[in-house]
């Protein structure tokens, strides 16, 4: 397991700034540094927390440079999102503020200067393994088009790190209770996670050899990711 194990924040001081997004992501100061903070009762449901947890956790594990998480009770801090709404108290997810960070790079500046191109048919694969719309679904997707706030590239000695993280859409389009008495989040033909710049440095060896990685995944692992949610 990841959480927690890099990085583990137990107080948090402050509310530094406030975010507009599905989960209304609020950033914050701990005793750790600053972290952006997801809570139970934002608008996305808390469902979301559950997929951003186990997402970020199988990200970490199929090799995926994932900014350090962690879980935090919120128990006596009463934190308000930018839209006035109250997060509950209990656990809320941390992902750790990062430094020396582009968001987003359609021209392909980084992606030149990338340490491990491989990550890059590696993180298509993960996101379609995860159904993952949220950095680039496929075409025929409800809402079409790269997000590239959730690309994220990070310096690293003349060279950058592909960073994944936000992982809250993860698995199915609406609640998994309905979601997964299907099939189709099994069958689904889509491809996820394929920014068209990102394309020039894909090839068929790099996107099998990340395929053989997470086919190598046990399912014991999978399903201690997954008890190992908050209730």
């Amino acid at each position: 397991m990841r959480c927690g194990q890099d990085w583990q924040p137990t107080v948090i001081k402050r509310v530094i700034d406030r975010y507009e997004s599905s989960t209304e992501v609020v950033l914050v100061s701990t005793d750790a540094g600053n972290a952006y903070l997801k809570g139970m009762g934002n608008k996305q449901g808390n469902e979301s927390l559950a997929c951003e947890l186990v997402g970020s956790e199988l990200a970490a594990l199929v090799g995926l440079n994932v900014p350090p998480f962690a879980i935090i009770d919120l128990q006596d801090l009463e934190i308000e999102t930018i839209n006035g709404r109250r997060l509950a108290m209990g656990p809320a997810f941390l992902s750790k503020a990062q430094e020396k960070v582009i968001t987003g790079d359609p021209e392909g500046s980084c992606l030149g200067r990338l340490r491990n191109r491989g990550d890059l048919s590696l993180i298509i694969a993960f996101d379609t393994w995860v159904r993952n719309p949220d950095r680039c679904p496929p075409p025929d997707h409800v809402i079409p088009g790269p997000n590239r706030d959730n690309v994220m590239f990070r310096s690293a000695g003349g060279w950058f790190e592909l960073l994944a993280f936000d992982h809250t859409h993860c698995f199915t389009e609406t609640d998994l209770e309905t979601d997964l008495q299907g099939t189709y989040f099994v069958d689904d033909p889509g491809v996820y996670g394929a920014l068209p710049e990102f394309l020039p440095y894909v090839d068929e060896a790099g996107l099998r050899s990340a395929c053989k990685t997470i086919a190598g995944i046990d399912g014991a692992q999978v399903m201690a990711i997954v008890a190992a949610v908050p209730h």
